[in-house]
């Protein structure tokens, strides 16, 4: 999306929820220059905290190069609280984030967390462990939301909410019950979709695709990445029917 468009949706998803959802405007860019700008204007537009992904074509190294990278996009929104968001499968970025996070707090004053989207959930406790009482950190991977909770995570962003929250609920209050039986076999079946839904193409894709399905019309994908056509939307559709998948969409709490 270009800066303009990022703009407007943030703007509308802003105005949407005002007085109804606490809501987090994702303003990193590959231009360092551009994320300022998308945090500034944010902020002006009364974003409840902003979130970021650093510069990584010409990628911050250690942790003191990735919390002054960010320094400057944080200070474009000064009352603002800011995120990292921690994504390596994306930008290739893969440093110890207990470590940056000691060194962001010196950094940047407004840094109030992270979502953490690493694989490993050794690096996530870490994090939990040195700093989760003064930072929040919030869970990305939904495959292992009950490990994540098991840990003592309490807060989780993931794609698959757009299509699979009541799962993901139900998974946190038999987790929050103790009932792990209960718990494990709702992970079983968010696991099962998300896997299913990489099988058919690109998870953007195919996430986008499965958000259609529950009756919220979020549109296609944009090229370089290649939304399904009709012939693979019904064999998908019919794949998450013969699997048992489709079902659980429409499972209300």
């Amino acid at each position: 999306m270009t800066v303009a468009e990022r703009k407007l949706m943030a703007e509308t998803w802003l105005a949407a929820s005002k007085g109804k959802l606490k809501t987090i405007i994702h303003v990193g860019a590959i231009a360092l220059r551009d994320a300022q700008e998308l945090a500034a204007h944010a902020e002006s537009n009364g974003a409840d905290a902003i979130a970021a992904i650093p510069s990584y074509y010409f990628a911050p190294r250690t942790p003191v190069e990735l919390a002054t990278s960010l320094q400057s996009v944080a200070a474009a929104a000064p009352n603002t609280p800011f995120l990292y968001y921690h994504n390596p499968a994306i930008t290739h970025i893969q440093m110890d984030m207990s470590v940056f996070l000691t060194i962001a707090k010196t950094h940047i004053p407004t840094l109030c967390g992270m979502k953490y989207t690493g694989s490993d959930l050794s690096g996530a406790s870490r994090c939990l462990l040195d700093h989760g009482l003064e930072f929040e950190i919030m869970w990305g991977p939904e495959d292992v939301l009950l490990g994540a909770l098991a840990l003592g995570m309490k807060s989780f962003i993931g794609s698959c909410y757009s299509f699979a929250a009541p799962i993901a609920n139900r998974i946190i209050e038999a987790a929050e019950a103790g009932d792990f039986e209960a718990a494990r076999s709702e992970q079983k079946k968010l696991k099962k979709l998300k896997d299913l839904a990489e099988r058919f193409g690109d998870p953007v894709s195919t996430f986008k695709a499965l958000t259609v399905i529950v009756g919220v019309p979020v549109g296609p994908t944009r090229a370089p990445l290649r939304a399904l056509n009709a012939k693979e939307m019904q064999r998908f559709q019919s794949t998450l029917q013969e699997e048992g998948c489709l079902k659980w969409l429409t499972e209300s709490d």
